[in-house]
């Protein structure tokens, strides 16, 4: 088996609209191991959506144009044959989207739509498919009898736990988490964040963790790789993220983290429209240390390891080295 169960190499994609060309994606690189969770955080916009949806080939292919390779497993999933991406969509690879209530069916309960996403790939007797969804259910945290309700009766906090029943039913290898606790409170995020984890070490998942929510990141990532107007800006481990952040938009996206009795930060200016080819560093007009340099667009290159002694990478001309970062975690 190969150290990399992901690995996403020179991806771009582009949304043919009427108002042009948006280069949702330009150059992606990155790589998920084994058993980690790997977090991909960014403001709203800056394409972790497009990439995760790459990544399982639910890309209107029409109106898209899609370039580089998406390796799952040594295999590159923007070649496969249709049928064969869905014989690995929802078994091998599995998706948790951040709206359950519109991702399920209103019509059906939740224990039929449970048991339907493994009769797609399971070739279980009916009954055996009722028991199994008893017992998944059970395992998020919910009761069986939970099975018999609809959608619509459940809080957000349940609706996502059946979510991600249905996302283990098949025992996946690798769970994409997409904004997984959007619209929940505090506390019931850190419920099903909890409960993500458990999942993890007991099915020995690979989950890849979207979210625009720093906070989340030091708390249940192993890596981090951070995106910004369609690229990836800096990728390294979730400590050397939070405490020594090498990109100056690494570092603006934690100082915006609310802290009691502190002036909230905010980085100023707007993330660039991408109906246009990105001239030079696509953060260069909203960065401080921004010069004549920044024309040219930056190449990622590697720098010195970080606190936690893993490796590190950086797109930016004048990356920061060592210390000065913040400590969210308390």
């Amino acid at each position: 088996m190969t150290p990399n169960i992901l690995s996403i190499e020179n991806l771009s994609c582009d949304f043919l609209t009427i108002e042009g060309i948006v280069r949702a994606l330009s150059g992606v690189n990155m790589r998920l191991q084994r058993g980690e969770i790997h977090g991909l955080v960014g403001e709203s916009g800056c394409g972790k959506s497009v990439t995760s949806r790459a990544i399982l080939g639910l890309v209107d292919r029409k109106h898209t144009r899609l370039r580089g390779a998406v390796r799952f497993d040594g295999k590159d999933l923007l070649t496969v044959p249709e049928k064969e991406m869905r014989s690995i969509r929802g078994k091998r690879i599995s998706m948790i989207f951040q709206d359950p209530l519109n991702s399920l069916s209103p019509l059906e309960t939740v224990g039929s739509q449970i048991e339907e996403a493994m009769a797609n790939h399971l070739d279980f007797p009916r009954q055996k498919l009722r028991r199994r969804a008893a017992w998944l259910l059970e395992k998020v945290g919910l009761h069986p009898e939970t099975a018999r309700q609809y959608p619509f009766e459940l809080s957000g906090g349940m609706q996502q736990r059946v979510m991600i029943a249905q996302a283990i039913s098949c025992n996946p290898e690798l769970l994409v988490a997409d904004e997984p606790t959007t619209a929940l409170d505090l506390t019931i995020q850190a419920q099903v964040l909890g409960l993500l984890k458990s999942l993890q070490k007991e099915f020995s998942l690979t989950i890849l963790l979207i979210t625009h929510n720093f906070s989340l990141i030091a708390e249940n990532c192993d890596r981090v790789s951070v995106m910004y107007a369609g690229r990836i800006v800096e990728t390294a481990t979730a400590r050397d993220i939070i405490e020594s952040p090498a990109h100056p938009y690494t570092r603006a996206l934690i100082n915006c983290i609310p802290h009691p009795g502190a002036r909230l930060s905010v980085i100023p200016g707007a993330p660039p429209r991408l109906y246009t080819p990105l001239e030079g560093c696509s953060f260069a007009p909203r960065c401080n240390r921004a010069d004549r340099a920044c024309t040219v667009t930056p190449r990622v290159t590697d720098i010195d390891e970080g606190i936690s002694g893993g490796p590190r990478s950086v797109c930016c001309h004048y990356p920061e080295r060592r210390g000065g970062g913040l400590d969210v975690r308390s």
